[in-house]
């Protein structure tokens, strides 16, 4: 007779994770319908040695024992991050550096992704605002008619180091770990952002 498998700890912690991934991505999906495509085509992914979630624009990698930790302590938090990821592949932020500083293009890119979900006023991704947020936000939509990364860069450029340095600590929420370095966004990293160009459209 054939032994039963007994399940390891870090089977269980992935079997919990993608619980816990399906639970966030249906939770968005009941308040924003309109995101059902966006929201299911990045694959869930285990992945070590991260604090964060991350995104290639063809998976979310995700710490299956930081994730469980961070839903059972702030579970809105992870709604928030999921999104996030989401909106960065959605506007094409991985692949539209062209030439900018990576330091302050990934900056740029989570104020103006996180100007989008405040502004969403959504019950499962609401926050509080802190001081800075708002202030950040009342200057930003003051200096262009639109926010986005690409405005959001042009603002940053002009600011102090002690003030760039406030900003990352305050809209850091995913990894970036994995989005493509400028050499690659014209090359094997193209037929992703196809895929969301298309998803855009939709």
């Amino acid at each position: 007779m054939a032994s039963q498998h007994v399940e390891t700890q870090a089977e269980w912690e992935i079997r919990m994770g993608e619980k816990v991934l399906a639970f966030v991505q249906n939770e968005l999906y009941m308040e924003m319908r309109f995101l059902k495509r966006a929201l299911s085509v990045l694959v869930w992914k285990p992945k070590e040695g991260l604090m964060a979630l991350a995104t290639d624009g063809t998976c979310l990698y995700y710490k299956p024992e930081h994730v469980i930790r961070v839903f059972q302590s702030n579970s809105a938090f992870l709604d928030r991050a999921y999104l996030h990821s989401v909106l960065h592949c959605l506007f094409f932020h991985l692949w539209t550096r062209q030439g900018r500083n990576e330091k302050l293009w990934q900056i740029a890119c989570d104020i103006a992704v996180e100007y989008t979900i405040d502004r969403m006023n959504k019950q499962c991704v609401k926050r509080a605002l802190s001081y800075l947020r708002e202030q950040v936000y009342k200057e930003v939509s003051e200096s262009e008619a639109a926010v986005s990364a690409g405005t959001v860069y042009q603002w940053l450029m002009v600011q102090s180091q002690n003030r760039l340095s406030q900003l990352w600590k305050e809209f850091y929420t995913d990894d970036h770990a994995f989005w493509p370095k400028e050499e690659q966004e014209n090359a094997m990293q193209m037929p992703q952002r196809k895929v969301w160009e298309k998803i855009a459209r939709q």
